[in-house]
């Protein structure tokens, strides 16, 4: 008599892990439809996820997926349609650069043992992106008594787009020519320069939030990462390959790009106030001096509320 295992059909259960091997891989390749700001797009799910925390918060800050009229999407499907309310131009931006970067993943030789064994050789052989991202949030005071609520109004679009131009990086720091910055800045500063950034960048994107008060600005740079040391001459044994590891651990271990692994899915966060006095041109407004004189081009005290955060992201590491 045939015993019950021998009766079972050969290979049933590779081909049924086969079977959700593939399921899982369609799941992830599924595309999924945003309606951004009026915008249509795609992306799919594997792209999604790939996406560091402080841009998916961006995206979605409930965690949620939600259509047009707000209303929670509690499962998914193809039909239908996420409303995202971010900037139709920043979202092709952080796409192009995570795809970009992904494709040079796709192109590269890696050694996983290297990947397992140390974060500083992960960098090496991952690419990776570093994310700034910086909200400001600006108050106006009043340049003149007496000014009705829709005047004030248009004071703070012109103010928005004047900070908008503002589009250099390290200025929301205090970084001026023949001007020291602070210490805790300074050393932000040299870190991120030393790993990608120039001191006079500018932001990848930036503009004013529609119906508030608020700058949003993005850059994603690639990491610099430190150059490896000439091992040509080293013999391929285990002894040496272990040597030669351990003789760089403690170096690597004060490097920038080493550093930058704090960040590695651990999103930091600097806020800080300031107070500028930005010329803004309200001549279309109407309005007019304690003398009765038309105001043209005006000075106006504005309050700046500053948050950045800054994440590290390596492209092809889940």
């Amino acid at each position: 008599m045939n015993s019950v295992i021998t009766q079972v059909e050969e290979n049933r259960s590779d081909s049924h892990l086969s079977s959700e091997a593939q399921q899982f891989d369609d799941d992830y390749n599924t595309e999924i439809r945003l309606n951004i700001r009026g915008t249509s797009a795609t992306i799919t799910r594997d792209e999604l996820m790939a996406l560091p925390e402080s841009i998916l918060l961006c995206l979605f800050p409930n965690g949620v997926f939600v259509d047009i009229e707000g209303n929670v999407i509690t499962n998914l499907t193809e039909e239908d349609v996420v409303y995202v309310n971010f900037s139709p131009e920043c979202f092709n931006y952080i796409v192009d650069t995570f795809n970009e970067a992904a494709a040079s993943d796709i192109n590269r030789v890696h050694d996983e043992r290297l990947v397992i064994e140390d974060g500083a050789d992960l960098l090496q052989n991952k690419p990776s992106v570093i994310v700034l991202r910086e909200d400001l949030d600006y108050y106006c005071i009043p340049p003149v008594q007496g000014m009705s609520k829709e005047q004030m109004i248009q004071v703070k679009i012109e103010v928005g787009h004047s900070l908008v131009n503002e589009a250099h990086i390290f200025k929301g720091l205090g970084h001026q020519q023949n001007k020291t910055l602070g210490p805790a800045e300074q050393h932000l500063a040299d870190m991120l320069c030393s790993s990608g950034f120039v001191a006079d960048g500018c932001w990848g994107h930036r503009s004013l939030e529609p119906d508030k008060t608020v700058v949003f600005s993005l850059a994603l740079v690639r990491l610099k990462p430190d150059s490896p040391e000439d091992t040509t001459n080293t013999k391929k044994s285990k002894f040496n390959t272990l040597q030669y590891r351990n003789s760089r651990k403690k170096a690597k271990e004060n490097t920038t790009a080493t550093k930058l692994l704090l960040f590695w899915r651990k999103p930091a966060r600097k806020c800080w106030w300031a107070s500028e006095m930005i010329k803004t041109d309200l001549s279309r407004l109407n309005l007019k001096d304690s003398n009765g004189n038309p105001i043209s081009t005006v000075e106006i005290k504005v309050h700046i509320r500053r948050v950045w955060t800054l994440e590290l992201s390596v492209i092809g590491v889940q």
